[in-house]
């Protein structure tokens, strides 16, 4: 059968080859231009090359305005690019969130008519327009595109696609720049395409291969340059109370010794499974002095939850923002019986009667969520140890959760939880971000994982995907390593994080972060100054511990209890005596 390829790609092909025959002549005029170039550019201030990032609004017209992973996929992706980036639907949209705007883009995740206000005045902006998925043609900057019927397309930035996906065929504008395509069975379709102040992306569809291939394009997409290094972080994962101390300081100090900015995970309590004991770090002074010790040499402490557990799962194992049992939102800390499942919004007769249901369970979630903060950042303080950032257990919790967590962190590791529904709905963009599901926050991917003993070669995955991240300029290289796994895999994978290519890694003591509760503050400054401050003392503590352990803190009170009793009877005993004195002396001298 023919090949039946669309005509744009074909007229482009066309003058690549006429282009070629003018190519020698083309390359003497560019390096006479460069010589000349080259001493103006030596005088100039080089600095002046880093262009600020620009403002942009972000628009999504979606099915009932729900945002699903899609959408908060490409929101996190563009904020990497954005000075400021505000995310609104196209029914919520208003003129004034334009003022100050340099970039709009504009996402359309279902085909749907446009409100005309919003059609109205996108057609008035005179900067650059994005405008990803369905519903471009209408408008008016796009007149002159070509919007055809979709397309299944097979392969994408050379790669096979795993799932076949559909994009709109766009004939777009001649001079237009072709930045991607994609390919089905028997045909080319522009997939990133660029004219001027318009952009098209073909599919708001953002699975794994999606990812790479706009993520690739990102800096042509924005018009930067493209950056030559890569950042990269390491993180010693799930470090407990029980964890090895002796294992901890030998892979920390390795790092440290290497001059490589290092991450600590810590969990401050530790939860036995089997019968709920909860073990804190403040009993293992051993592990707690070589944290410190790791600390001193620029090991960098994220704060990985409370207990990372829910339920007397065991620590590390467990979820601890999210039941995973029930795949919903923390709804009760009772570990005795599962709740009851959070009602579906079709099982009532009206919007505001379940939102009166769900705002209930918020309160409960956010309480449960701030009381578990406000532990482990206390706890962590309270034996010297200054978390800068905060990891989700198992990259879990709803969107609320993060809502909250955002009043106590400025920066969160790993990967985000896409919905409210499923915890497996989770990803994470391939740069530095701050996606609007994080409130603020700033997010640090985890891109790489980790290693896994279980597999035939522990680093294959991440090996994999480190393979696709060279590709990707300006890409996040961040994984993490179990110090339970000794030094055996650590070189290895130092070395894998190396064979990107130039990178520079990540160290949060020179970047402005802060941590606070209504009794600790620590914030770091970009200087690298590092502020605590702590309200805490023996009453809070006490407190605290009378809350996680119930039944040795009514010990304590009933031996309290027992004690004054003791005293009191003590005290009795000794004025009864002092009395009986007294009666005999009066008595003698009454006889005498």
């Amino acid at each position: 059968m023919s090949q039946v390829q669309n005509p744009w790609i074909m007229k482009c092909s066309w003058r690549r080859l006429k282009v070629r025959g003018l190519a020698m002549y083309s390359k003497i005029l560019v390096l006479t231009g460069l010589l000349i170039f080259f001493s103006w550019s030596s005088i100039t201030d080089t600095s002046s090359a880093a262009e600020a990032k620009p403002t942009i609004l972000f628009i999504y017209a979606s099915e009932k305005k729900q945002v699903d992973e899609n959408i908060h996929m490409l929101d996190a992706t563009f904020s990497a690019f954005a000075m400021k980036q505000q995310v609104v639907s196209a029914e919520d949209f208003t003129p004034d969130l334009l003022r100050g705007t340099d970039v709009v883009v504009f996402v359309g995740d279902f085909e749907i008519k446009l409100p005309s206000l919003l059609i109205q005045e996108i057609d008035r902006f005179k900067g650059e327009i994005i405008v990803i998925g369905y519903n471009g043609s209408q408008f008016k900057a796009f007149n002159e595109w070509k919007f055809q019927d979709e397309v299944e397309i097979s392969k994408l930035d050379n790669t096979s696609l795993s799932i076949p996906m559909s994009v709109v065929d766009v004939i777009p504008p001649d001079g237009s720049e072709l930045i991607e395509v994609g390919n089905s069975l028997y045909a080319q379709h522009p997939y990133i395409v660029k004219n001027g102040r318009l952009t098209y992306i073909a599919s708001s569809a953002f699975e794994n291969d999606q990812k790479y291939a706009l993520s690739k394009q990102m800096h042509q997409i924005m018009g930067v340059e493209e950056p030559t290094v890569h950042p990269a972080y390491i993180r010693l994962e799930d470090i407990s109370p029980v964890s090895d101390y002796k294992l901890v300081q030998e892979t920390g100090d390795y790092l440290a010794d290497q001059g490589i900015p290092f991450y600590l995970a810590v969990i401050p309590v530790y939860v036995n499974n089997e019968n709920g004991e909860k073990v804190f770090m403040k009993s293992n002074q051993k592990l707690v002095n070589v944290l410190r010790h790791l600390q001193s040499r620029g090991g960098i402490v994220i704060g990985h939850g409370y207990t990372h557990s829910y339920r007397y799962e065991e620590t590390g194992e467990g979820f601890e923002f999210w039941d995973d049992q029930l795949n919903q939102k923390i709804t009760t800390e009772r570990t005795d019986k599962l709740p009851e499942s959070l009602p579906k919004r079709e099982s009532f007769r009206s919007e505001s009667e379940y939102r009166i249901i769900m705002d209930k369970m918020d309160l409960i979630e956010k309480g449960y969520i701030e009381t578990k903060h406000q532990k482990a950042i206390g706890e962590l303080a309270d034996i010297g140890l200054y978390p800068l950032a905060f990891e989700a257990p198992h990259y879990t919790m709803s969107s609320t959760g993060y809502k909250i967590t955002s009043n106590y962190f400025t920066s969160i590791f790993g990967q985000v939880q896409l919905s409210d529904e499923d915890w497996e709905i989770m990803d994470a963009p391939l740069f530095v971000s701050n996606p609007s599901i994080l409130s603020g926050m700033t997010l640090y991917p985890e891109t790489i994982g980790y290693v896994n003993p279980q597999l035939e070669d522990p680093l294959e995955v991440a090996k994999d995907t480190v393979k696709r991240l060279k590709d990707v300029p300006g890409s996040m290289v961040g994984g993490f390593y179990h110090p339970y796994l000794g030094m055996e895999h650590l070189q290895e994978m130092l070395e894998l994080i190396y064979s990107v290519g130039t990178i520079e890694w990540l160290d949060l003591s020179e970047t402005e972060q802060r941590v606070q509760t209504d009794q600790v503050l620590v914030h770091q400054q970009a200087n690298g100054e590092l502020t605590v401050e702590s309200d805490r003392n023996t009453w809070n503590r006490l407190v605290e511990n009378s809350v996680d352990k119930p039944l040795e803190a009514m010990l304590w009170g009933l031996s309290i209890v027992v004690l004054l009793f003791i005293i009191a009877f003590f005290i009795y005993i000794v004025n009864l005596r002092a009395a009986l004195k007294k009666r005999l002396f009066r008595e003698r001298d009454y006889s005498g």
